[in-house]
């Protein structure tokens, strides 16, 4: 079975390629900043990597909330006609939540992307999502509130989740930073589990992944 992922928020592509290097397939790229993008594209291309097969985009996050949602739909039916899994992953900007920024939260303009990625996961229903961010969204009581809103967002559209704040020095990035990742999987996957059946082995899962990519993060 293969494992398929679109990447939203993508920057110059570190955390794409965590997942890459671990057996998974980029086949969407939306980054909205024209810089970052070309970035990603030159850094595949010396590094002999394939293209996505759905393309690079820069458009804003919402537009796939909106007129292109169709779009984004027939794209993840096409990436499921070989029976694949498909999955979201996605950092959304975290200044308006991080304990350095201007504590907007929720209602800066960063903040409410956070918003806008939760609710295309939910629009869309991958089968499984990564969403990443700073501590501050987890550590904070005023943004921890929206933390769990999300969360609650996404039970009740039928997903099973698991989180955890990890540092990347635990698995031997040089850097000391702590990032909140929310891990889910379609509660459809499970079709015989009463209960959320995400433990140990999940959490392994998805922070094997992201070590890799916070180690990239900084080599690259």
């Amino acid at each position: 079975m293969k494992l398929k992922i679109f990447s939203f928020f993508s920057g110059s592509g570190f955390l794409d390629l965590g997942f890459e290097l671990n057996g998974y397939s980029i086949e969407l790229v939306n980054e909205f900043s024209p810089a970052f993008i070309n970035a990603y594209k030159y850094s595949r291309n010396q590094m002999g990597l394939a293209a996505p097969k759905y393309g690079y985009s820069n458009i804003d996050i919402n537009e796939y909330l909106g007129q292109r949602a169709e779009e984004l739909r027939e794209y993840i039916s096409d990436a499921k006609k070989d029976n694949s899994l498909v999955g979201f992953i996605g950092g959304p900007p975290c200044p308006d939540f991080s304990v350095a920024g201007k504590q907007r939260g929720r209602n800066g303009d960063n903040g409410k992307l956070s918003l806008s990625y939760i609710q295309l996961i939910i629009a869309q229903h991958p089968d499984f999502f990564l969403f990443e961010n700073v501590k501050g969204l987890w550590k904070t009581a005023k943004h921890r509130e929206f933390y769990e809103e999300l969360k609650t967002m996404l039970h009740d559209a039928g997903y099973y989740m698991t989180n955890r704040l990890t540092n990347a020095i635990e698995f031997g990035a040089p850097q000391d930073r702590d990032r909140i990742l929310l891990f889910g999987m379609s509660k459809s996957l499970f079709p015989n589990s009463n209960n959320n059946p995400m433990g140990k082995i999940h959490y392994s899962f998805i922070i094997r992944n992201q070590g890799n990519t916070m180690a990239y993060n900084c080599a690259f």
